[in-house]
């Protein structure tokens, strides 16, 4: 059975950006800003800090970081990512919040390799990581349609 997620309604007279202006310094921080019509599709921001796991890649090098602690594995990215998530998954929840927890990151083009072989022709001048998820366990969110948090 899967953790089931826990929601608290907080009042503070904070717009999303003057909130995340106090987490944007924290470890890993990261702030999905809505800046749609509530009516339609912006009603929620998202922001987060301190992750309990960060998943990174390079080729078939992946690093788990667990706080101070790091695991290397061997293979391919988006199976480990797919078992991270089903690790970590939370049971259904009642809120229609359509974020109360997980990852948020990016996956590049250059995963692509898992997926087709594609001819290398590009130089990898910047040698970023080809996928960086972080794993929440605690998000804020903003309902800028009922002004709720």
């Amino acid at each position: 059975m899967a953790p089931y997620p826990v929601i608290e309604e907080i009042s503070t007279p904070l717009t999303a950006p003057e909130a995340f202006e106090l987490l944007k310094d924290r470890p890993f921080s990261f702030f999905l800003d809505s800046g749609m019509d509530p009516e339609t599709l912006g009603r929620y921001s998202f922001m987060g800090s301190d992750p309990f796991l960060i998943l990174k890649s390079r080729g078939k090098e992946i690093a788990l970081l667990y706080g101070d602690r790091q695991e290397t594995v061997i293979g391919n990215p988006f199976d480990l990512l797919q078992q991270m998530l089903e690790k970590y998954s939370l049971d259904p929840s009642p809120s229609p919040i359509p974020l109360i927890g997980g990852a948020v990151g990016y996956l590049s083009y250059d995963l692509g390799h898992f997926i087709e072989r594609l001819p290398a022709t590009a130089i990898d001048d910047l040698k970023l990581p080809e996928c960086y998820i972080a794993f929440y366990d605690a998000i804020i969110a903003f309902d800028h349609l009922e002004g709720r948090t």
